[in-house]
């Protein structure tokens, strides 16, 4: 009896280790699972934030030299945009003005979309906390030149001379004061000038992403640099 006993005990130990043991292997099962599919959560964020990044850098990309373009399609070929200005009925240089606008709008949102998803959501509060003071007032100043630049050449050309009216029939004055006696193509080097100001303090606080936003800087200052050799000859 005590055999049996014995016996039936052993038996019915076996049967309640192996659910215990199947459990056990199972819950290591799920927790190799959880832990592999963590892994790949994680390799996956880095990309997909590498993706966005590489998204908003193709759009900047794409947007910076798009005026450009289009200006250099107006200067060389303005018969073109004639006939566009006719068919909208809406004379050339207000057509262009209100381009030009928008193609700038599109310009500004575009090279904020791609700082802060370089940089993060809080970039621009970030500069303006962190930045040394002095690095501010560089930056500014840069800007407040080049925007003094931008405003001579508007105030002594007006609107006709700014969107090409010369290459539409409209009198433009030749003027040799300011801002062109400073510099030629003021337009051209206020805008560059306006652009490193704005990222200056950026590439100081941030200056692990020195190659990115200076990238952004040369490219764009390459594009009047391109516009200013076109409108030369």
């Amino acid at each position: 009896a005590r055999g049996r006993s014995a016996e039936q005990n052993a038996a019915n130990s076996h049967e309640c280790e192996g659910p215990a043991l199947q459990s056990q292997t199972g819950g290591q099962e799920e927790e190799f699972e959880g832990s592999i599919e963590r892994l790949l959560r994680r390799a996956r964020e880095p990309n997909q934030a590498c993706k966005m990044i590489e998204l908003a850098q193709a759009l900047l990309f794409l947007a910076i030299p798009m005026p450009h373009a289009f200006y250099a399609m107006l200067w060389t070929k303005p018969n073109v945009w004639k006939k566009v200005a006719k068919k909208t009925k809406v004379p050339p240089v207000d057509l262009l003005a209100i381009v030009a606008l928008c193609m700038k709008v599109v310009q500004f949102f575009s090279f904020v979309f791609y700082v802060l998803t370089l940089l993060g959501a809080d970039a621009f509060t970030e500069t303006i906390r962190l930045a040394h003071p002095a690095t501010l007032l560089f930056g500014g100043l840069l800007f407040a030149v080049g925007q003094a630049l931008n405003m001579g050449v508007y105030a002594t050309l007006g609107k006709d001379g700014v969107y090409y009216g010369i290459k539409y029939g409209k009198k433009v004055p030749w003027v040799t004061g300011f801002p062109f006696s400073l510099c030629p193509h003021p337009q051209y080097i206020g805008s560059s000038l306006s652009i490193w100001g704005a990222l200056w303090p950026i590439i100081r606080v941030f200056p692990g992403n020195l190659m990115e936003l200076s990238a952004v800087g040369v490219y764009w200052s390459g594009m009047y640099a391109l516009s200013s050799f076109i409108e030369s000859h």
